[in-house]
């Protein structure tokens, strides 16, 4: 039988909790599993219908973000549950029942009214459903729909914020906690310090999913979105591996030797988990693509599309198992199948995939905060009790956070400084190069936005790159907590039978971070005056950003496309949306006249229309904007041009003489 185990005040493994006997009662009846459904799938309906008129009216979602509204309509439906069905009542027996009376439970299982064990059910947070159900297909979409380049140019500060700064917000809450505690502000709460840390450790995982909306709704600076979307997806990782390391030491304080052998593990673990994750990512879509070539599955689409659909799920689970992390595998895995594997797809399979992602990440989704929404009221008995532990451990997130974002992105601004000067300093005599380098200048020089903007440390050509206050502020501003961290609370050590005050902690920081930041997101973005409405598809071409990436599409076009991609020597028709060239001197007649942007460079230009990509994008049916998160970053077709006209522009840019041919174009 699965499920969590109770510990008693000695540490001891008791036996497990009521409610998960109650869960496999009503699944293992047929009349409790529909009722179950009926219920869950009647309230995920009424959700999508309130996500529909908050859509339509703007003042109410600039207010009130749809995870809020959802939760809210959870919390509702949880208090029609608890008063028409006995749980409450029930709840109050669970401590006989914890304490060994299982001959007389077991007997009453049978008899009692199935709707209370439905009602238990969907008042309580599986865990295991969350991690292994919802999880893998909301982290997919998300590396699916990534907009690559602009990702991988940012990749820097997203690696530190979520890596370093998760330690760093995690030891930050816990002696901030542990302060409190010495000092008397927790009452008669009186937790062991490797408890805080593990508090520490679930509580610093970020889901920023209202924060993300809105910034997709503004369209809000590349920057500053990438950099909150990427930590939360990779801090949630990171997160996972902390606790789990941390969760060993409750119990075991006195053992030195276990303690050190703990921060060992974690950092083994977390070395080889999070490379090892990437790696199996990128093989999987690598395979996948690989698999496709070789057999030809257009023909049969339907066959087609459930194969490709298994890779959503099939490279967690094979993380899982080796014990890697089945996050950053899953991520990694949709960034390698949307850049390799759907050029072997046919056209419908490709179209219809795409919807299908983001429909099952956009019911999970509404799934997790529909669930989060009916777990509050199971907590409403213990406010008066835990108030002081939630409040100051609210204050230390945000204590956590400032100390997590701020000092590294000083860090960061000073190494990116430092490489500049280094930079300059080899190019000053480097002769070689004099002619690109003159023609970059003559770029600088000639874009008006450079020089109209305020002076900062930072050259003209990383501006890009540098983290400004405002941006660190909505960073800051944007660590929202939510459903991995309450996940990971559910499965909190017992060892000293504090983990309903965690579990309920985590719950109440959750719900004020989603209401209190999440609706005032909007306001934020004004007062900390971020930069909104802006075209991505300018910002790539004002800041080179597939030119950044050029040495991994020269690795790509040389190793790995004619490997794994189908007629790549010429007839393969997907291929300039494959290599993102920045196609010189291109035909008028193969570009997008609605991409011009006027007063631009004709190198420029083209640059902009031949690139296959962007956010800013209008679907192809309706020519409606997009304005899901899932869709942020999602592809567009261009019109293509011959193979061989392909052929030659490539070979073209790809010459050492490219931009001395740039220069006399321009004159």
């Amino acid at each position: 039988m699965g499920g969590n185990h109770y510990y008693n005040n000695n540490g001891n493994d008791a036996h497990y909790y009521y409610e998960e006997d109650e869960v496999e009662v009503w699944a293992d009846s047929e009349e409790g599993v529909d009722l179950y459904f009926v219920i869950f799938l009647t309230l995920l309906a009424m959700a999508l219908t309130f996500s529909k008129f908050l859509h339509d009216s703007p003042r109410v979602s600039a207010i009130l973000p749809e995870a809020g509204m959802i939760i809210i309509l959870g919390a509702l439906a949880g208090v029609v549950l608890w008063f028409v069905t006995p749980v409450s009542e029930q709840t109050h027996s669970d401590d006989a029942v914890a304490d060994g009376d299982d001959a007389a439970g077991d007997g009453q299982h049978v008899e009692e009214d199935i709707s209370l064990f439905v009602a238990e059910g969907l008042l309580s947070f599986s865990p295991k459903v969350f991690f292994f159900v919802l999880l893998p297909p909301i982290i997919f979409n998300s590396g699916y729909t990534l907009k690559r380049e602009v990702f991988f140019r940012h990749i820097g500060p997203i690696s530190l914020f979520a890596c370093a700064g998760t330690a760093i917000s995690a030891f930050a809450v816990a002696f901030f906690l542990q302060m409190a505690k010495d000092l008397g502000l927790l009452g008669n709460f009186s937790p062991r310090f490797t408890e805080l840390l593990s508090f520490g450790a679930l509580i610093s995982a970020t889901d920023p999913v209202s924060t993300l909306a809105v910034f997709q709704a503004k369209q809000v600076d590349p920057q500053l979105f990438y950099l909150v979307f990427g930590e939360s997806v990779l801090n949630d990782a990171v997160g996972l591996v902390l606790f789990k390391t941390t969760s060993k030491l409750v119990g075991n304080e006195d053992d030195i030797g276990k303690v050190a052998t703990v921060v060992v593990q974690f950092l083994v673990d977390f070395s080889i988990g999070f490379i090892g994750s990437m790696i199996l990512g990128f093989l999987s879509g690598i395979i996948c693509a690989f698999f496709l070539k070789k057999i030809d599955m257009r023909h049969t689409p339907l066959l087609e599309l459930s194969f490709f659909f298994l890779n959503m799920y099939l490279p967690f689970f094979v993380a899982e198992l080796f014990e890697l992390s089945g996050i950053v595998a899953i991520l990694f895995t949709g960034i390698s199948l949307r850049r390799y594997a759907t050029h072997n797809l046919s056209e419908s399979t490709e179209e219809t995939a795409d919807q299908i992602f983001r429909l099952v990440a956009h019911l999970a989704e509404t799934s997790i905060f529909l669930e989060l929404g009916l777990c509050v009221v199971k907590f409403s008995e213990k406010v008066s009790d835990n108030w002081k532990f939630s409040a100051y451990a609210a204050l230390a997130c945000l204590i956590g956070r400032a100390l997590n974002v701020y000092p590294l992105r000083t860090l960061y601004n000073l190494f990116l400084r430092r490489k500049e000067n280094e930079d300059h300093f080899n190019h000053a005599f480097d002769i070689s190069s004099s002619d690109s380098f003159d023609f970059r200048e003559k770029n600088v020089l000639n874009n008006d936005s450079m020089l109209n903007e305020q002076p900062t440390l930072t050259p003209a050509r990383r501006k890009d790159l540098k983290v400004r206050n405002n941006t660190a502020h909505m960073l800051w501003f944007a660590g929202l907590r939510g459903a991995v961290a309450y996940a990971c609370a559910k499965e909190f050590p017992n060892a000293y039978g504090n983990r309903e005050v965690f579990v309920f902690t985590t719950m109440a920081i959750v719900l004020f971070t989603v209401f209190v930041f999440g609706c005032t997101t909007d306001a934020a973005l004004s007062f900390f005056q971020i930069e909104v409405n802006v075209d991505e598809e300018k910002y790539m071409d004002e800041n080179d950003t597939v030119d950044k990436m050029m040495f991994i599409n020269k690795f790509e076009i040389k190793y790995i496309y004619p490997k794994v991609i189908r007629d790549y020597d010429g007839s393969n028709q997907k291929d300039v949306h494959l290599t993102n060239l920045s196609v010189i001197g291109e035909d008028s007649t193969y570009n997008n006249p609605s991409t011009v942007v006027p007063n631009q460079s004709p190198v420029r230009r083209n640059q902009s229309n031949d690139r296959a990509s962007t956010a800013d994008t209008f679907s192809s049916r309706g020519g409606r904007r997009n304005t899901s998160i899932y869709d942020y970053g999602h592809t567009v077709r261009r019109p293509q041009m011959p193979a061989a006209h392909r052929r030659s522009l490539r070979m073209r840019y790809m010459s050492k003489d490219r931009f001395l041919d740039d220069a006399t174009l321009i004159s």
